[in-house]
């Protein structure tokens, strides 16, 4: 549908149709001007007019209230409600945008770059400190006049710092040359146009954009999360003066970029002067913000690369143009990518496409390297010498193989010795030891475990003739008590007495000679006693030659061990009620002065009387008190060993106790 006026504004021709709306070249008749007027359909969508309304009117407020030479200045805005349309009338501007420019695979001089970008950086910050952010700086948003002058136009999606105006569900901005807090949500100042602004500059230089991907998913992940390529990487030949510019405008973190367009611009300005040739006494006209630079490519009639005055003979370094040149001509703004082969595949520059600290690229002075190299290369060579030194390197006769044998023999015949211990069977464990011996004689594990089958044979057999002997006087004790002998009986139940103190068989007879032996009067009056009083139990009683005569019971070892998991406690072991031990232990480790924590072993060996005893042990620790305690009530032969052992699991608070006998 075509349209005729919009506004009061006369309709003269068509510049460009958008998402939203049209933008049309048109004229003022009140003060015959043309204009560009852009518009924005209101009726698309009924439920979102408001809001597409709202967000068109703050473009027209936003560079409204901006009067600078680098931006698209506003001269009205105003709804047609005929044509459902809100518009806002520009000036109209001859040139080409940077978009365009770039689209035929044409590259900018680097010095050229440097001019434009800073001319804009300028404007940028004329406009952030009017309180606006444009949030959408790309090339399709930069035009360059007939003189080569930039400006800055379409603020459609600029925010004023005093509003909270935001369009819910939608990227605001083009998500390309989105700054990580744009994509993110958070909130952005004039900073998110520097990160802007750095891709733009990245894009010009090298032709490519730093955040590439297949959809926008992908490019927006990488904004947020992985760092670009050092440019002069992608384009050969580029200055690397260019490379700290870029990487610090396209920080992820916005404090870490440059705080101002302005810095930008400064710099950038020192850069561009520093890329050209310029005759002496020519830096008046060398101000990087006045067009007509020698820094413009502007010979109309020249072709690319047949004169060196005009094309760049070394990339990263400008030819001075003459007076004449200085006509611009978007067209000839840029120069055509030279068709340049790929290099063949290097490590080096493959690594420095890698998300390496921005530390790993800085430029070392080869001498110091080679200094830091050679030393800690000398170092470590006297290091490894001494070490060399201190080897013994005397006469060292490896064993031959019958002796490998031998010692592997003697090996598995200890070990056959050591199960053969553990399940008690002492005739085939010494067997197997005397055997395993024979191979290595000085072997002090087989010399250990051939004492400890001795020892436990030793102990078996003196046990053994121990109660062969009891028998054996016990025996002969009857028949001497039933021939009347009471003294001859009476010796051989106290030499039973001797080897088992707890007899009750030796004791037992002891009483009836003890009765027997005694005078008729006092026997008689104490049957008469005994008659007339209650029936108890009668505990044998000793003769005053009898019990003068007794020896001292012997005595049993227990073993006392646990293997604690807690730093601190008390162990508790007593004999019929009477205390034998009270073990306190302690596995605290201080470090630097800081109490740790710790674990160990507690042994002691505990000397008893033999016979029947109650044996009761109590684990207490300081914090939880009693962790158990337990009784066990055992006939503690003579020279008996004993084994008392505390269990007690991580975590727990309830211990467990075993008392066995030693094998």
């Amino acid at each position: 549908m075509s349209v005729d006026h919009i506004g009061r504004y006369e309709v003269i021709e068509v510049l460009g149709r958008g998402a939203m709306g049209v933008v049309y070249l048109a004229r003022d008749p009140i003060i015959d001007r043309e204009l560009a007027v852009k518009t924005l359909r209101v009726d698309l969508d009924m439920e979102f007019a408001d809001e597409f309304r709202e967000r068109f009117m703050r473009e027209a407020r936003a560079a409204g209230r901006l009067n600078h030479n680098g931006i698209v200045t506003i001269h009205d805005v105003g709804e047609d409600q005929k044509a459902g349309t809100v518009f806002i009338a520009m000036e109209y501007i001859e040139g080409q945008d940077l978009k365009d420019l770039m689209a035929s695979d044409q590259l900018f001089r680097p010095s050229e770059t440097a001019r434009i970008v800073a001319s804009i950086a300028e404007a940028l910050d004329y406009a952030h400190s009017m309180g606006v952010v444009h949030r959408d700086i790309k090339p399709a948003n930069i035009i360059l006049t007939k003189d080569g002058t930039p400006k800055i136009m379409d603020f459609g999606v600029a925010r004023l710092e005093s509003s909270n105006l935001t369009v819910e569900g939608q990227f605001i901005g083009t998500p390309n040359f989105m700054s990580p807090e744009q994509i993110t949500g958070k909130p952005v100042d004039g900073r998110s146009d520097i990160f802007s602004l750095g891709v733009l500059l990245f894009n010009m230089l090298t032709g490519e954009r730093p955040f590439a991907g297949s959809n926008i998913h992908e490019v927006t992940l990488k904004i947020v999360q992985e760092k670009c390529a050092i440019p002069s990487t992608i384009r050969a030949g580029l200055p690397p003066a260019f490379n700290p510019i870029i990487l610090k405008c396209l920080e992820k973190e916005p404090d870490k970029r440059f705080q101002s367009a302005a810095q930008i611009a400064q710099v950038l300005a020192a850069l561009a002067r520093s890329l050209i040739n310029r005759e002496s006494g020519d830096t008046g006209s060398t101000h990087v913000f006045t067009p007509g630079l020698q820094t413009q490519i502007s010979h109309p009639e020249a072709k690319v690369g047949t004169d060196p005055q005009l094309t760049l003979s070394r990339v990263g370094e400008d030819t001075h143009p003459t007076a004449e040149t200085r006509t611009f001509s978007p067209n000839t703004a840029a120069i055509r990518r030279p068709v340049v082969k790929r290099p063949a595949f290097s490590l080096a520059l493959a690594l420095r496409k890698l998300p390496l600290p921005e530390a790993a690229f800085f430029e070392v002075n080869p001498k110091w390297v080679v200094t830091s190299i050679g030393s800690w290369s000398g170092f470590w060579l006297l290091i490894f010498v001494i070490l060399l030194l201190q080897i013994d390197r005397g006469l060292f006769v490896a064993p031959s193989d019958g002796r490998i044998r031998s010692i592997h023999e003697a090996a598995q015949l200890l070990r056959s010795a050591r199960q053969l211990l553990e399940r008690n069977d002492l005739e085939l464990a010494e067997v197997a030891c005397r055997r395993g011996l024979d191979q290595a004689p000085t072997s002090q594990v087989g010399r250990k475990m051939l004492a400890e089958v001795r020892r436990r044979i030793n102990s078996e057999v003196s046990d053994e003739a121990t109660q062969t002997r009891i028998d054996d006087l016990i025996l002969q004790g009857r028949g001497l008590y039933r021939e009347g002998r009471y003294s001859a009986a009476a010796d051989r139940f106290e030499e039973v007495l001797k080897f088992e103190a707890d007899n009750d068989v030796a004791s037992s007879f002891l009483e009836l000679i003890e009765e027997r032996t005694r005078p008729s009067s006092q026997a008689s009056a104490s049957r008469q006693t005994a008659a007339r009083a209650p029936k108890r139990t009668l505990t044998p009683k000793r003769s005053q030659r009898t019990t003068a005569a007794r020896p001292t019971p012997g005595q049993a070892r227990i073993t006392l061990f646990f293997n604690s998991p807690i730093s601190e406690g008390t162990i508790s072991v007593s004999c019929d009620g009477e205390i034998l031990t009270e073990t306190p232990f302690n596995f605290t480790k201080k470090t630097f002065g800081i109490k740790r924590k710790g674990s160990g072993q507690v042994k002691k060996i505990l000397l008893v009387p033999s016979g029947r005893h109650t044996i009761t042990v109590e684990l207490r620790a300081p914090e939880i008190g009693s962790m158990g305690t337990q009784s066990f009530t055992e006939a503690l032969r003579s020279n008996s060993d004993w084994t008392l052992r505390l269990d007690l699991a991580k975590n727990s608070n309830k211990a467990n106790f075993y008392f066995v006998p030693s094998r």
